[in-house]
């Protein structure tokens, strides 16, 4: 019987950022969906259950931060790892009140990356 694949969602603006995590999702089996922005955040996740949510803090539309929590708000429970720039102390702390499982600062590599990802994932 063949496992199903897991499933990532990814809510970026940059492309070159999307392609990264994109070939990087899928090199470790995922199948991957590509938004630009928060906008459709709970109707994607309720429509594609993925087992991650990856979300951009800064995003033309609705911003990370807010789709966040309007899928919280959803009864949405998956896991979401926020992806930001920002590093100050309270931008983490907004984040991790709307409901982010993790915050990870970019740049960031892919050690970083598995770093946050693998406790969030059902084994």
């Amino acid at each position: 019987m063949v496992e199903p694949k897991r499933k990532v969602i990814i809510f970026e603006d940059n492309q070159n950022i999307q392609l990264l995590l994109k070939f990087f999702f899928q090199k470790r089996g995922f199948q991957v969906h590509v938004a630009n922005d928060g906008e459709d955040a709970v109707s994607l996740a309720r429509e594609h259950q993925p087992d991650l949510i990856l979300m951009d803090v800064l995003m033309p539309g609705k911003g990370g931060v807010e789709a966040c929590g309007d899928l919280r708000r959803a009864g949405i429970k998956t896991p979401i790892v926020m992806l930001t720039s920002k590093s100050y102390p309270d931008d983490k702390a907004f984040a991790l009140q709307a409901g982010a499982s993790a915050y990870l600062l970019k740049p960031f590599n892919t050690a970083e990356m598995e770093a946050a990802i693998l406790p969030l994932l059902p084994s």
